[in-house]
């Protein structure tokens, strides 16, 4: 039966094939023998490709705790956490890359509307999958990781922004940004400056991914560009302006 690829699952072909063409080259003709049995990041990569990511993560969970530092289950479970919050990273990628669909005063709220509904849950999911990604060392991050770092780094930053918006209008009035605890504020900074980083010294010869990286770099160098006298300040002083 054919399936038709999501952009997610165009992420985790791009994981499978590299991963398994790792194994080929480095084991040579006896590494086939190890793939006739199944392997849980196939068996995990049909779930989320079936939109099941809880079934994906108790896979690769039960998977790494034999495994703790299979770089390829790491990599597809921060897929399934960031699919069950609801977050494709390169649907974002492509509108971040379409200027047209962001504003020029404040590229965060103009993001609202691709976001999924933002809970403590939907934030508390995409924070693991940075955690994941994160967990891989630098040198060892592929291309399609560090594009995911990136964009799960701006969802989760977007999340916490979203949550304040309490009448869903798209808009962050000052009654609303009140309620922005200084934790919030921090962990925002601190994920848009770790998106913009995370593509240094990476190859962004893919034009969504240098458009992608642009915005991001955009927007963390508008928020410092803010007036007040600390970067909370600047923060609440930039999303308050209207989309």
């Amino acid at each position: 039966m054919n399936r038709r690829l999501t952009n997610s699952s165009m992420i985790l072909v791009l994981v499978l094939i590299s991963w398994t063409a790792s194994l080929t080259s480095s084991c040579g003709p006896n590494s086939y023998k190890s793939l006739e049995k199944k392997e849980p990041a196939e068996d995990a990569t049909i779930a989320l490709e079936n939109n099941d990511a809880q079934k994906a993560i108790d896979i690769l969970t039960s998977a790494l705790s034999d495994d703790p530092t299979n770089q390829k289950y790491i990599s597809i479970l921060a897929m399934a956490y960031a699919q069950r919050a609801g977050v494709d990273p390169i649907t974002l990628a492509m509108n971040m890359s379409n200027t047209s669909a962001l504003a020029e005063t404040n590229n965060v709220t103009s993001l609202f509307s691709i976001m999924p509904v933002a809970t403590e849950n939907t934030i508390a999911d995409v924070d693991k999958a940075v955690e994941l990604l994160i967990s891989i060392p630098t040198a060892d991050r592929k291309t399609y990781d560090t594009l995911k770092l990136a964009m799960f780094q701006t969802a989760a930053m977007t999340l916490r922004a979203k949550i304040l918006d309490t009448n869903g209008d798209g808009i962050l009035s000052t009654e609303e940004l009140l309620a922005m605890s200084s934790k919030s504020a921090i962990a925002m900074i601190t994920q848009i400056a770790a998106a913009a980083g995370a593509f240094t010294g990476v190859d962004t010869s893919s034009a969504t991914d240098k458009a992608a990286s642009e915005q991001i770099t955009k927007i963390q160098a508008a928020i410092a560009s803010e007036p007040g006298a600390t970067d909370e300040a600047k923060l609440k002083s930039y999303l308050a302006k209207s989309k």
